[in-house]
């Protein structure tokens, strides 16, 4: 059985408005939610550990360094949430990538169809699924719904013994169709 490592939770932080930033990191600590509640183990939120406002003192250096080998040795799944362009968000996918982690990509149904969600993150060879989403309760309702499809062992042991009866039950939940 493969020990299931935690959910690395990414996207734009640095690059947003002050005042967008605190209802981010809500949305973030949101999604680190459900990973752990699907694999049974603590997300990782970068923001927890290096906010650039409250860890204004972490050196770029110290802050590649930490979160690389979080990604390379702690990690099974990258949760990318495009809400914005990211620079830090495609370095990220590309370190899941060098280590043949899969990452799955949240993004607007909105703005996946208006073409302003990147083709080379799309593309890139990590990524396992992009989840189209038309609000945050949809978004988290098919996030669990991934989750379940990637780590189906980690999921049957927290929703009714199987990862089917999980897929099931989760979208069951959130009224939607698989």
């Amino acid at each position: 059985m493969v020990t299931v490592k935690s959910a690395y939770i990414c996207g734009p932080l640095t690059e947003l408005p002050p005042e967008q930033q605190a209802s981010v990191k809500v949305l973030y600590e949101a999604v680190g939610d459900v990973c752990s509640k699907v694999l049974g183990t603590e997300s990782f939120v970068p923001h927890q550990h290096y906010d650039p406002i409250a860890n204004a003192d972490a050196t770029p250096p110290e802050v590649d360094a930490a979160e690389r080998e979080q990604i390379y040795d702690k990690t099974s799944v990258l949760v990318v949430v495009a809400i914005a362009p990211s620079w830090g968000g495609g370095i990220e996918v590309e370190m899941a990538n060098t280590k043949g982690i899969p990452a799955i990509i949240l993004c607007d149904a909105k703005q996946l169809a208006a073409r302003k969600v990147s083709r080379l993150l799309r593309g890139n060879g990590a990524v396992k699924e992009v989840v189209a989403y038309h609000s945050t309760g949809e978004m988290l309702q098919m996030l669990k719904i991934s989750l379940c499809g990637l780590f189906p062992s980690a999921a049957a042991s927290r929703f009714r013994g199987s990862s089917h009866g999980a897929a099931q039950e989760v979208t069951q939940q959130a009224g939607l169709s698989r």
